[in-house]
């Protein structure tokens, strides 16, 4: 048991160094990847909680990382299941979970998918005056495999009024930027805001909007307003492809998948 313990923390040791190594070398390059961003409702209410629609789209799409916002995890309601792992299993992806507060006597928050197994991570729950439940963001590390390290956050920001909604974009960046303001970063998720709102006008003070003006996202079967949005810092980001994914039988939000390429220069 030692041993293998030895070996597995000499990877994970010899791992970092690569990818330190690929970051600095990588400085004024240029790298890719594809995201995804899914709130599915309720724990997957609309697919009566069945993982296999979800693992199926996520499939069909083969992201990078998925960020995922509304999960339940062992709840009543979704029959006391681990709804997250069952995903990851089903997608071959590996999971981060984070608990926003108890429900049901389990528990109801955000989640990350990530291809690559993930180097750190790390979350913030925000527990804001006025607002009716607690609001958690996670955020992982993965090193790509062309060399550049990136930071990916999931966030289910909190509607109760503006100024609240801001409250709690305020939290996550004073904890996402405490300790590192140099790692290219992606903040991905379901704002409760619409374009042009003061809170996006507060977000967009620090972060990129990317992929602005593509479209609404909600109702899914007919979208009349954008919440869901991909944001990069810093400012240095652009996308390929961005798709907006109708599937009313799955969720109340349409989802997005996004082909994003960050360059230094």
């Amino acid at each position: 048991m030692i041993k293998t313990r030895n070996i597995t923390i000499a990877f994970a040791v010899t791992l970092m160094a690569i990818c330190t190594s690929f970051l600095q070398a990588s400085a004024g390059e240029r790298f890719g990847l594809r995201v995804m961003s899914m709130n599915i409702k309720e724990g997957a209410l609309y697919a009566d909680h069945k993982v296999e629609p979800y693992a199926e789209l996520i499939n069909e799409y083969a992201p990078d990382v998925v960020c995922l916002q509304e999960v339940d995890h062992f709840t009543k309601r979704n029959g006391n299941t681990d709804f997250l792992n069952a995903l990851a299993q089903a997608t071959g992806m590996f999971p981060y979970w984070c608990k926003s507060f108890t429900y049901q006597d389990g528990g109801f928050g955000v989640a990350l998918l990530s291809k690559y197994p993930f180097l750190k991570a790390e979350k913030i729950t925000s527990t804001i005056k006025g607002a009716r439940e607690p609001r958690s963001t996670g955020w992982i590390y993965i090193c790509l495999p062309e060399g550049g390290i990136v930071r990916i956050a999931t966030t289910h920001l909190a509607l109760e009024s503006p100024e609240i909604t801001i409250q709690n974009i305020a939290d996550v960046n004073k904890k996402i930027f405490a300790q590192d303001k140099l790692t290219p970063t992606l903040l991905i998720g379901d704002y409760n805001a619409e374009e042009g709102s003061d809170p996006i006008k507060y977000v967009k003070n620090t972060w990129q909007e990317i992929g602005e003006g593509t479209g609404f996202t909600i109702p899914s079967d007919n979208p009349k307003v954008k919440l869901d949005y991909i944001m990069g810092y810093p400012k240095k980001w652009k996308y390929e492809n961005y798709k907006i994914i109708a599937r009313p039988d799955m969720s109340d939000h349409c989802f997005v998948m996004a082909d994003l390429i960050y360059e230094e220069n």
